[in-house]
């Protein structure tokens, strides 16, 4: 690493620093969460409202912007080949009432700032673009080009990307700061099987009249809740005492002649099920332990209580467990559970190592379900893994960057989350999320401290000098 970099870009950010914070500040005023699709503005009025800040702020500051039809905005350092692309995002995950503050302004607070895209994205994407600004001013004779993309549907399935890959080619390195330090080179593999099964309406005195667990397959269920019939309140408390897992909360109450059980557990991500409580399949293994009658819905309770036991989250009962060294272990979130009078469905979120096959894992599963009678859907999805070899230049040149930053040793990381290069060879995350701190992505009071905000601005306009000589 060119060390004699370091100083002038200290320099530069020192005399930069509250514009960088008031531009962010500017795009977190806009709420950028995905609406409905208007003419020329595919992913509604905010998204193309913060596409167009960006645009300004591009201008204003001497670069010639591309707009590709409002999926996302481009700028270029100079007029080279473009060698380095950095890749960030512009749209936001919706927000809760539960925010301490308004979440559409930016507030700082024991230097932290807070606000909706902080960290994900707006905050690193402001870092980057303030890293093109540094190079450019303090080595203007670098004759390659690093090419800015800033997007705005990476929250809702990246078809940004896919549009702008239809009129682009990606350079041959691209980073995008909207992951981990020091670098994520692998992510796992997914798949997300949907299944269900039909039955006539059923008549049976002691069964279960309806089931509700998770909505979302990407998230760990914390809260479900059945209701059944033919049992008094008194004898379904036994079997909670009894049967229930001892990681989950339990009640029970009368409602309308029926029982309705509620099992309170908490929610993760399914790529970390392990920081989770699952809910609903604690719920499962309580009702599949209860002397229910014997028809269609006891049955596929009980298989699926079976199959996906509560705790398995390798998919071991399944066949389907398997890990490596390098990428870690497979990963199993049942996340989806609807039952009523005449049928269910459910859904899985499955998360792949390098070692899995996914056609294998999917086959394993289908067979699985399909010999309890169960229906798994053939548009279920599965998405490979993504793979950069980690002792490629550009890999080698953004560890060292982090080492000389940081002063922590550089290492690649194998998660089981989806970045913003998944589909794109080559790319890697490098930033923002440091080791061991909550940002709160996604959640409520989502959160950024400003001197991590600078340093990776820091290091990336260090990217850019060393990747674009």
């Amino acid at each position: 690493m060119r060390s004699e970099y370091k100083a002038g870009i200290d320099a530069w950010f020192e005399t930069h620093r509250e514009q960088l914070l008031a531009d962010l500040a500017d795009l977190v005023s806009i709420n950028s969460v995905r609406s409905e699709a208007l003419p020329g503005k595919p992913y509604g009025e905010g998204c193309a409202r913060v596409l167009a800040r960006a645009e300004e702020m591009f201008r204003r500051d001497g670069f010639a912007p591309c707009n590709f039809d409002n999926h996302v905005v481009t700028a270029n350092l100079n007029d080279g080949e473009t060698v380095l692309g950095i890749l960030a995002h512009l749209d936001t995950v919706a927000v809760s009432d539960s925010w301490s503050s308004d979440p559409f302004t930016m507030r700082r607070e024991d230097a932290v700032v807070y606000g909706r895209g902080v960290s994900d994205d707006k905050g690193p994407a402001v870092a980057a673009y303030y890293a093109l600004r540094a190079a450019r001013a303090i080595a203007p004779e670098l004759t390659k080009n690093c090419r800015l993309i800033l997007g705005s549907c990476e929250e809702t399935g990246s078809s940004d990307i896919a549009y702008y890959r239809q009129k682009e080619p990606f350079p041959p390195m691209v980073f995008t700061p909207d992951g981990n330090y020091p670098v994520v080179n692998f992510e796992k593999g997914r798949y997300a099987p949907a299944f269900g099964r039909k039955w006539e309406p059923e008549t049976a005195a002691c069964r279960v009249l309806s089931l509700t667990g998770g909505a979302t397959g990407n998230i760990v269920p914390k809260d479900a809740c059945a209701l059944v019939t033919g049992f008094d309140r008194e004898t379904v408390e036994q079997y909670v005492a009894k049967f229930a897992p001892g990681d989950v909360s339990v009640t029970c109450r009368e409602a309308d002649g029926a029982i309705e059980i509620a099992v309170a557990g908490k929610a993760a991500h399914a790529s970390t099920p392990e920081a989770g409580v699952n809910a609903q399949t604690a719920l499962l293994t309580l009702l599949a332990a209860m002397p229910l009658d014997d028809c269609d819905s006891t049955r596929v309770i009980r298989a699926l209580a079976g199959l996906m036991p509560h705790g398995d989250l390798a998919g071991q009962i399944l066949g389907i467990a398997c890990a490596d060294e390098e990428t870690g272990a497979l990963t199993f979130n049942f996340g989806v559970l609807k039952l009523t009078d005449t049928g269910v469905f459910g859904s899985c979120d499955i998360r792949m190592p390098l070692c899995a096959d996914g056609d294998a894992v999917a086959g394993t599963f289908t067979r699985a379900l399909s010999a309890c009678g169960i229906q798994v859907f053939e548009d279920s999805s599965l998405t490979s893994y993504h793979y950069t070899a980690p002792d490629t230049v550009f890999v080698r040149t953004l560890l060292e960057i982090y080492e000389a930053y940081t002063g922590d040793p550089g290492r690649c990381l194998a998660i089981g989350g989806g970045t913003y290069v998944h589909d794109i060879e080559g790319g890697v995350a490098f930033g923002c999320e440091m080791p061991g701190y909550d940002s709160r992505m996604h959640g409520d009071d989502e959160r950024m401290p400003i001197d991590v905000l600078l340093l990776s601005a820091k290091m990336f306009t260090q990217a850019i000098l060393e990747l674009c000589r």
